[in-house]
């Protein structure tokens, strides 16, 4: 019987791209509503960029943390944290997946050649800076020798990364990137992003432990990191209400946050007592996951009416 290898999709963590997509929409709703104007090669590129070292991350990531031993076929079971665990069950991809991550960065960087080409020559350097940053961090996440995501550092970088890099990136490609309303929704992506990637360390503590990745949530213990997470929903929801200070049309984004903050008790109610129960946990990382979903599809959404109604 032939053996059936997993897909592409699942290689490169397809369901996680929602994490890029959202900074790249909001960013770029901003700029319109800031300009008025809609530099659509621009959007095209900088979805170039951003997908293409998103997936080179998603895969150096699987890869690494294989060889390292965090990822197992244990802790890819759950949908909402760890890796795909494709190395784990087929060995033999290795190769396959190596190329992918790296056709990734030059996909990036022929992107990144293209935002330079249709932008004014003084985003040049903002260009470089992104690529040569996201590309570093998207292989010294888990490779050695920075292997980021192993030394408490990680956080930091998925903050970075789907925040204020990615935010940046796709208002840079529209002309404005360092406007102050730009800077005033940085936060927003990395704290949503961070969310899900920090209930799904909690997940995979056990797995964690084992390979010695001391991601910030080992550090600090299962009970503090409910108590961060908590902090972390204040904080995106505190930076939202900020922008929507900000913007003539800012109700807007009040209103399409109502369906993530209705999610919030019951992310809480369902971590309850995690620190003796493992299904608890389990059940809190599903919940705050599909509040990742929710917030980050309403708030797409908030973006994009905003900057409809600018017109």
């Amino acid at each position: 019987m032939e053996k059936k290898y997993p897909s592409t999709f699942e290689m490169i963590r397809g369901h996680g791209l929602i994490a890029m997509l959202v900074p790249l929409l909001i960013s770029t709703s901003m700029a319109f509503i800031i300009t008025g104007q809609l530099n659509t090669p621009g959007l095209l590129l900088a979805a170039l960029v951003g997908f293409s070292i998103h997936i080179s991350m998603n895969v150096y990531n699987d890869i690494y943390d294989t060889k390292q031993g965090s990822d197992t076929l244990d802790s890819s079971k759950s949908f909402f944290s760890g890796g795909s665990a494709v190395l784990v069950s087929n060995p033999e991809l290795e190769g396959k997946m190596f190329t992918i991550a790296r056709a990734g960065l030059l996909l990036g960087f022929l992107g990144t050649l293209g935002l330079m080409y249709v932008s004014e020559a003084h985003l040049w350097l903002v260009f470089i800076f992104i690529f040569l940053t996201a590309s570093f961090l998207s292989k010294y996440y888990t490779a050695r020798p920075f292997k980021f995501a192993y030394r408490g550092l990680g956080e930091i970088v998925v903050w970075f990364g789907f925040g204020p890099l990615a935010i940046l990136l796709g208002a840079a490609a529209q002309g404005v990137p360092f406007h102050p309303l730009i800077l005033s929704i940085m936060p927003v992506t990395g704290l949503s992003t961070l969310l899900f990637s920090w209930s799904g360390e909690m997940v995979d503590m056990p797995y964690d432990m084992k390979a010695n990745k001391r991601g910030l949530v080992l550090r600090i213990g299962l009970k503090n990191s409910i108590y961060m997470l908590f902090i972390f929903h204040m904080l995106l929801t505190i930076n939202v209400l900020f922008v929507s200070y900000l913007l003539r049309d800012g109700w807007i984004l009040v209103l399409a946050m109502i369906p993530y903050l209705i999610m919030l008790p019951k992310i809480f109610a369902d971590f309850r007592g995690s620190v003796r129960d493992r299904e608890n946990v389990l059940k809190g990382a599903k919940m705050n996951f599909f509040s990742f979903l929710v917030f980050s599809l309403s708030i797409m959404l908030g973006f994009i009416m905003m900057a409809l109604n600018s017109i």
